[in-house]
C-alpha cells in the first residue's frame, strides 16, 4: 500500500557553517522506496544527505490520509497543509520550530489555527505553509491519477515516526 511520508532531511550546503534541514514529502510503500526521490530533491552536497526523522502520514487534524489512484480529477474543498512555525524563548539562543499537519481550505485558515498551538513562544510566526499534494506533485511522483484523499475521521491517530540518523547520500 502506498503511503505519504513526511521526512526531515539534513546535510551540508556549500557556504553554510552548520548542517541544514528541510521537510520533504514523498510517497512509497516503505521509506526505503523513497530514497531516490529524496536524493533528487536535495540541493546540497549529495553525499551528506541523511534522514533525521520520518513517518507515514495516515491521519491529521480529524482526517484519514490516503494515497489513491483515481483517473477522475476530483478537487477537494479541504487540503492537507504542512506548517513550519517559528518562534523564540528568551532563554535559548536559537529559533524554535514546530511542524504541524493541518487540514483546511486555504493556508490562512491553517495558519490561524496553527499559531494558536504556540502561544507560549515569543514572536510566534509562520515560517512556511505548504499545500502537501501540490508541493510533492503526487501524480508526477507515482504516475497519472495518484492523489491524496482526505476522509473525515474523528478518532485521533498518533503520528508514529522514527527519529534517527540514516545516511542515504552515498547509497546507490
Amino acid at each position: 500500500m502506498v503511503k505519504l511520508f513526511a521526512v526531515i532531511v539534513g546535510g551540508e550546503v556549500a557556504g553554510c557553517h552548520v548542517e541544514l534541514h528541510d521537510t520533504r514529502f514523498v510517497a512509497g510503500e516503505r521509506i526505503e522506496d523513497c530514497y531516490e526521490a529524496l536524493k533528487a530533491q536535495w540541493w546540497g552536497t549529495p553525499e551528506s544527505l541523511h534522514l533525521d526523522a520520518w513517518g507515514p502520514l495516515d491521519w491529521a487534524d480529524g482526517f484519514r490520509i490516503e494515497i489513491f489512484n483515481e483517473a477522475a480529477d476530483q478537487d477537494q474543498a479541504q487540503r492537507l497543509w504542512h506548517l513550519n512555525l517559528g518562534g523564540y524563548d528568551p532563554a535559548q539562543f536559537e529559533e524554535l520550530h514546530r511542524n504541524l499537519f493541518m487540514v483546511a481550505p486555504d493556508w490562512r485558515s491553517a495558519k490561524t489555527r496553527a499559531l494558536a498551538e504556540v502561544k507560549d513562544w515569543t514572536s510566534p510566526h509562520k515560517d512556511y505553509a505548504l499545500d502537501v499534494e501540490r508541493a510533492i506533485d503526487v501524480g508526477a511522483s507515482l504516475g497519472e491519477g495518484w492523489r491524496i484523499r482526505l476522509t473525515p475521521s474523528a478518532e485521533p491517530q498518533p503520528f508514529i515516526f522514527e527519529a534517527r540518523y540514516v545516511p542515504i547520500g552515498r547509497l546507490k
